[in-house]
């Protein structure tokens, strides 16, 4: 073998290795990642209301948010409230329509009735907008 078929050898194995780090998809950052859960869910919640046949709403915290089921007695938080990482905040707009306070930001009907709204998750500069269509389709944008 000679030297210049030995370059040439290396020179398309480092070709390769560049192309196939290249094409490897980006690891998603916190922020990505917090906003692709919340995403899910918004899409399971919806579902969740229709199979069980009751309301379910989803409340705002200060750190995060919460699922709550309708009871007899009001909405009850179901299961436990899920925290954002330390420095997101995670806002909501949605048709103003009069509710009691005691109400969640967001009502899922069993019907499948969705009401539409606007979320918008910030955090170290980084702006994610999640739209909730009337469709029940959920959109991300990051901008």
């Amino acid at each position: 073998m000679t030297l210049v078929e030995v370059m040439t050898v290396l020179f398309i194995i480092g070709l390769t290795a560049g192309i196939v780090t290249l094409t490897l998809p980006q690891r998603p950052t916190e922020e990505q990642a917090s906003a692709q859960a919340f995403a899910t869910v918004l899409r399971n919640a919806q579902d969740q209301a229709i199979f069980a046949g009751q309301p379910l709403g989803l409340q705002l915290t200060d750190r995060g948010y919460t699922l709550v089921q309708w009871r007899q007695d009001g909405w009850r938080p179901q299961g436990r409230p899920v925290l954002l990482p330390r420095a997101m905040e995670i806002s909501v707009e949605t048709e103003e329509r009069a509710r009691p306070d005691s109400w969640p930001e967001l009502v899922f009907d069993p019907t499948g009735i969705v009401q539409p709204a606007e979320f918008q998750l910030r955090a170290r500069g980084v702006r994610i907008d999640i739209s909730l269509l009337e469709t029940g389709e959920v959109v991300l944008v990051e901008r």
